[in-house]
């Protein structure tokens, strides 16, 4: 924390950066692609964690059947560069780890890399004629485009209302970059959350009139992934657990909840896994289970093929009806 003090100057000039730059793309000083295709931007104002992917995956499975659908992004960390489509046989440290589990996930969608949103869009509404809208994962900050549905996630125990720009706190963009959602959704929600807490945060936002503001929890599965899946329940004795995520403290707390006791590695996110990593890994192990995110799993087992490796996939679940988010997107697009 006094590092952030430090550099609070810092914050100010990237304060007031953001908002010219914000200015000039709002007044149209700044060219902006309108894109053939129709889009969905996901994102966020703050760094990374809020359940971006987990969202992605939920829009394809209720949307899918309706239209054709493909996603978008920059494949963080990835080792290459340029327009890259997402293949079936893809090595996931040349597409971005993201991108390479939505294809595992889904091998029926397009999947595309690329840093420049705008030159990608642009490529893949001349050579892709059948598809008829694209998501674009963690563009909300991608100011070139304009997309057609713009939501927001922010997390309930970290709101953007409640946060600053960094590096004096979280977030990417002033606290009114907000205002360009159409959707903003609070994530990672407690269980019990009560009527009262989400009529506080409603309130603490303060939606525009275009604004629908909806609530959602994480769901974790009870049978975990591997080259054999099984019960939760193998668990109940010691296990190592592997993580190279944004935020890894809900999975913490689910796990603690269940009484379980685990060794965890914690690695930064979207961690390039070596073989230095693997015997760190599998010396604190020894024959343990190994539990990982789904993210993660696909990265060490491509270095590492073992039957004592897991994932325990997630699911996001809203309050109310998510019908009703599936229900705006399909009357914006025209889909039912």
């Amino acid at each position: 924390m006094l590092l952030r003090k430090i550099l609070f100057p810092v914050a100010v000039l990237n304060y007031l950066f953001q908002l010219i730059r914000s200015f000039l793309y709002a007044n149209n000083f700044f060219k902006v692609y309108q894109p053939k295709i129709n889009t969905i931007c996901i994102g966020n104002l703050s760094l990374g964690g809020t359940g971006k992917t987990p969202l992605v995956k939920f829009l394809i499975e209720r949307l899918s059947k309706k239209i054709n659908i493909s996603v978008l992004s920059r494949g963080y960390k990835r080792k290459t560069m340029g327009f890259i489509e997402v293949l079936d046989d893809a090595d996931v440290n040349d597409v971005g780890d993201e991108n390479f589990m939505i294809k595992k996930s889904f091998k029926n969608i397009n999947v595309f890399s690329s840093e420049n949103r705008s030159y990608a869009l642009d490529r893949i509404s001349k050579k892709f004629n059948d598809i008829g809208l694209i998501i674009l994962d963690d563009a909300m900050q991608h100011r070139k485009i304009k997309c057609d549905l713009n939501i927001l996630l922010t997390k309930f125990e970290q709101p953007f209302y409640n946060d600053f720009i960094f590096p004096f706190g979280n977030l990417r963009e002033p606290r009114i970059g907000y205002e360009r959602a159409n959707v903003i959704i609070v994530t990672k929600c407690p269980n019990n959350l009560t009527s009262t807490q989400k009529e506080k945060i409603i309130k603490k936002i303060n939606p525009l009139d275009h604004q629908r503001i909806f609530f959602s929890k994480v769901h974790y599965e009870d049978i975990l992934k591997g080259k054999n899946d099984v019960h939760i329940s193998v668990l109940e004795s010691d296990f190592v657990l592997v993580t190279g995520i944004a935020d890894s403290q809900p999975l913490i707390r689910y796990l603690k909840s269940k009484k379980y006791k685990f060794n965890h590695i914690r690695y930064n996110d979207h961690h390039i896994y070596n073989q230095n990593d693997i015997k760190e890994i599998i010396k604190s192990s020894g024959n343990k289970i190994i539990l990982t995110t789904k993210k993660d799993y696909f990265k060490i087992i491509s270095l590492h093929d073992s039957n004592n490796l897991f994932y325990i996939d997630i699911k996001i679940d809203f309050f109310g009806k998510s019908n009703d988010l599936v229900g705006l997107i399909s009357e914006k697009f025209s889909l039912n």
